[in-house]
């Protein structure tokens, strides 16, 4: 895969120094300009909700949150020990309120903590297609960028529709 993707570099650079070599340096400081203040931009979104997180375990909400949402967790993931329930009760609230990276390590600690194959890839499917109230990261992009901010509505109605279809499937198709 690295090769394939030094000869795709090699290539476009090749290409560009040859057909416009005035706008090839031009192009690549401006890129990578653009990547690096794009990169700062999320760093900070992300630096917040990790924080976030952080004080929510400090201060007990995880607790909180998980015995508030733990009996569908209980159906959904079935015969889990309670700390693989606050593990999921973070990271599915981290994705669903649009911070699903900052969500992140707690899912890696829920999955590490499954006893179930099919939780496990249940979980990965319900992350992979995350309902979002608010996608934070899209907003944050689209901003950046002066365009509308009117893909909330859209988003939470396609990520439901492929949440629940992913969780129907796995049901259906992962045996234990």
């Amino acid at each position: 895969m690295n090769g394939i993707f030094i000869a795709l570099v090699t290539i476009s650079l090749s290409i560009i120094a040859f057909s416009n070599p005035e706008k090839a340096l031009e192009s690549m400081i401006n890129g990578s300009y653009g990547g690096v203040t794009f990169a700062i931009k999320m760093y900070a979104i992300y630096a917040v909700w990790m924080s976030i997180l952080t004080l929510w375990k400090k201060i007990g909400f995880d607790k909180f949150l998980s015995s508030k949402i733990q009996p569908i967790l209980r159906k959904i993931f079935p015969k889990e020990s309670q700390e693989v329930y606050d593990d999921l009760s973070i990271n599915l609230s981290a994705n669903i309120l649009g911070m699903g990276s900052a969500g992140t390590p707690a899912g890696i600690r829920a999955t590490q903590g499954f006893s179930s194959h099919k939780n496990r890839t249940l979980l990965l499917v319900i992350n992979s297609t995350g309902v979002q109230l608010v996608p934070t990261t899209i907003v944050a992009m689209r901003a950046d960028l002066g365009a509308k901010i009117d893909v909330i509505l859209p988003t939470l109605i396609a990520t439901i529709i492929s949440t629940t279809v992913g969780v129907i499937l796995t049901k259906i198709f992962i045996k234990e």
